[in-house]
Order: C-alpha cells, then sequence, then structure tokens
C-alpha cells in the first residue's frame, strides 16, 4: 500500500501547498512576508478556513470510496 493510501491526508495538504504556492509566486508574493504581516485574527480565520476545507475534503472521499465500493 502507498503511503498516500495510508494517509490519505497528505495528498490534499501536498495539493494545497502547491496551489498556495504557485498563486503567491504567480503574484508575486513572499510567504515570510505574508506571515509577518497577518493579525492574529487573520491568521485564525485561515486556520479554521483550512480545517473546514479539511474536512470537506474527507468527507468527498469518504463518499467516493463508499460508491466506489458498491461497484
Amino acid at each position: 500500500m502507498s503511503d498516500s493510501q495510508k494517509r490519505p491526508e497528505i495528498v490534499p495538504n501536498k495539493l494545497m501547498d502547491l496551489l498556495v504556492s504557485d498563486v503567491f509566486s504567480k503574484h508575486g508574493i513572499d510567504k515570510e512576508q505574508v506571515k509577518s504581516k497577518l493579525s492574529e485574527e487573520k491568521k485564525q480565520m485561515l486556520r479554521e478556513m483550512v480545517e473546514d476545507l479539511s474536512k470537506r475534503v474527507d468527507e468527498f472521499v469518504k463518499q467516493t470510496n463508499a460508491s466506489n465500493n458498491k461497484k
């Protein structure tokens, strides 16, 4: 069994990192500069958003796996 099958959260996390890095580089944004400028409130909002997205991805993966197992 591959590492991504053992830990399904690895793929979404890597994908999210890739997409964020791509958007940042496209717009000439340095991650370290952004980190220092974010208020604690915005950091918390981002954490909550990432947590929510992770839950949605997990649910989607579970539903997809369940429907694939029925076939």
